[in-house]
């Protein structure tokens, strides 16, 4: 089972933080995935420009370089599904609210979905459907904090960062769902 601890990245610490990332070649297509020294922060898909301008613009005080690392490795094995039972880190920079929607979408079990409503129920916020659907679509680690499961309340498969292709790609991969 795959087991992913969220790390808050604090703001003193983005100040000058490597950050090591590379491009790689997905079942979801192009991807940059991105790392400090205690996990991934950052995964992304589609067009390369985009993604690494969009790591640059997250991260503007980080030390940025192409690298690859063991976290990388991991996270392409759990990408392709070759690997299903692996403790990865995932270091982040968000707001309080932010990390606590990402945290309530790491609980959503693969092959299954759920709703913007039920997260901002689950957070405490039950009236700030727009604001977890915000949350949702900021969050810098693609597939690993499931932001592909949230789906609107009429069933409708919603919007997604990276294009609503690579969401039902994703949501298909885990299987169960229907599209």
């Amino acid at each position: 089972m795959k087991q992913f601890s969220l790390i808050p990245m604090l703001p003193l610490e983005e100040n000058g933080i490597g950050i090591q990332y590379d491009t790689y070649d997905t079942q979801f297509g192009k991807s940059v995935i991105a790392s400090s020294e205690k996990g991934i922060c950052y995964i992304a898909f589609g067009e390369e420009k985009r993604m690494l301008d969009e790591l640059k613009q997250r991260y503007p005080k980080a030390k940025i370089i192409k690298g690859k690392t063991d976290f990388h490795t991991k996270a392409l094995s759990l990408i392709s599904g070759l690997e299903k039972d692996v403790e990865l880190s995932l270091h982040v920079r968000g707001t309080d609210f932010q990390l606590n929607v990402w945290n309530a979408l790491l609980q959503i079990p693969s092959g299954k979905t759920t709703t913007y409503k039920t997260i901002a129920e689950r957070v405490g916020k039950p009236k700030a459907t727009r604001a977890v659907g915000t949350a949702v679509g900021q969050n810098p680690i693609s597939f690993f904090i499931p932001c592909h499961r949230v789906v609107r309340t009429d069933g409708g498969l919603g919007g997604y960062h990276w294009g609503i292709d690579i969401k039902k790609q994703m949501l298909g991969f885990e299987g169960g769902v229907k599209l």
